[in-house]
């Protein structure tokens, strides 16, 4: 029942660095969606409830950014350990 650890590779860093790119991606959607640039400016989503909305997906933007840094530092860890390229 004992599983055998698989030792972490050149594959293993490369889909850290995918996966570092979509957590970059999770919120461009709703910034889109948010920033309502497509809307006349008479019609534009406006008040404290969208400036403080705008604000959230900034800040978690942010953190997302952070997380994949450091995935992408875990990555070239992993590719480093391997004697990868």
């Amino acid at each position: 029942m004992d599983k055998e650890v698989p030792v972490m590779g050149e594959k293993d860093a490369t889909d850290l660095r995918k996966l570092a790119a979509d957590v970059r991606k999770l919120l461009d959607g709703p910034e889109k969606i948010a920033a309502d640039e497509q809307a006349p400016p008479d019609e534009r989503w406006q008040g404290p409830t969208a400036t403080r909305v705008r604000g959230e997906i900034r800040t978690r933007k942010t953190k997302l950014d952070t997380m994949a840094t450091n995935i992408e530092k875990e990555a070239g860890k992993r590719k480093d350990e391997k004697g990868g390229s």
